[in-house]
């Protein structure tokens, strides 16, 4: 009778163990991604001619009005594969990372800015169509690229000639494909008319945003001169209606790359158990010594996508630990698994 009491413990506390296993093995599981083998770019570009190049890859100059500067664009295809390259002009656009080359943007304030309408891509005479050009393997083929600028601007215009090839694609059919591309970008800097005065940077567009499971304040700044430039520095705080502080810390100096006339949109974290509410808030940055204030207002609709995630109707108590949902879960379920199996070993128990 004890060897048989013995193996069933044993039995119990085998099955808990078990279950304990798949039940983390199925929260912390990750789907293997199968890529294509074709990961390696095989396209070459070289611009000529060589007189406006800065550096390489890095063309500055300054157009004058109204006259043709023609370059031309050789795509050499290393591979051994005939290829489709994309080509297209595009506009510098600042982020947290860097400055990244986009065909089509909204935080470009001024159109007249956007390299994209000074600039004509052709082969043979004729525009490329859909913006592709086919390189047989082991061959290159030629682009010619006129800039043109037909109106005076102060500044100066940031942009890129991009050729783009793509490596793989993956198809998901409960997510989003996903598209590998290794892309080529030709950087363009016109330098234009010298700037009378400069105005200062200002910010909004503020918004209380979900970000990989945490509550951030999300904002624009805004540069509102046409020329690249760093972003404000500083210590910052963020200041909710009732006077408490939810955000704090500094920008560094010379860190942030601002382009011409373009909004750039930051996150910035909150403090732990942040406190939000409709009402008045102020972001306040203090640049050489002097407090910069914005102030921005949060209704009740606006907080309520917010509020139904913490199901709270009047605030937000933001929890900056994005995993606390995982260690509930997880203390729930193995206080359940043992209280089952202690009340079944003394149902047992108490049998013999």
């Amino acid at each position: 009778m004890e060897n048989k009491s013995k193996m069933r413990k044993r039995v119990f506390i085998n099955v808990f163990s078990l279950v304990f296993v798949l039940v983390i093995g199925n929260l912390f599981y990750i789907k293997d991604v199968i890529a294509s083998e074709d990961t390696e770019a095989s396209i070459l570009v070289d611009i000529n001619p060589k007189e406006y190049e800065y550096r390489d890859s890095y063309m500055q100059f300054t157009p004058k009005l109204n006259n043709n500067y023609e370059f031309t664009a050789t795509i050499t295809n290393i591979g051994n594969k005939d290829l489709d390259v994309n080509v297209y002009s595009s506009v510098a656009i600042s982020t947290m990372a860097g400055i990244t080359y986009v065909e089509n943007t909204d935080n470009l304030m001024d159109k007249d800015y956007g390299f994209s309408k000074y600039v004509k891509i052709t082969n043979d005479s004729s525009e490329l169509k859909d913006g592709i050009i086919k390189v047989k393997a082991n061959q290159s083929e030629d682009l010619s690229i006129i800039v043109n600028v037909n109106k005076e601007l102060d500044g100066e215009i940031l942009g890129g000639l991009n050729f783009s090839q793509t490596l793989s694609e993956q198809k998901n059919e409960d997510s989003a494909d996903i598209v590998h591309v290794y892309e080529k970008v030709v950087l363009f800097r016109l330098k234009m008319n010298e700037m009378d005065s400069e105005k200062e940077q200002h910010y909004g567009e503020f918004e209380f945003i979900n970000s990989q499971n945490s509550i951030v304040l999300s904002f624009s700044i805004f540069n509102n001169n046409p020329i690249v430039e760093y972003a404000d520095s500083g210590p910052y705080k963020v200041i909710n209606p009732k006077g408490d502080t939810i955000s704090e810390g500094e920008f560094d100096e010379d860190v942030l790359t601002l382009t011409p006339v373009t909004k750039t949109k930051l996150n910035i974290p909150l403090v732990s158990n942040a406190e939000l509410m409709s009402g008045e808030y102020q972001f306040i940055i203090t640049v050489d010594g002097e407090d910069k204030i914005t102030q921005f207002n949060y209704t009740r609709e606006d907080l309520e996508e917010i509020s139904k995630q913490t199901d709270n109707s009047n605030h937000v108590v933001v929890s900056q630990d994005s995993n606390i949902w995982v260690i509930v879960l997880l203390t729930a379920i193995v206080t359940l698994l043992i209280v089952t199996i202690i009340m079944l070993y003394r149902k047992q128990k108490k049998s013999e």
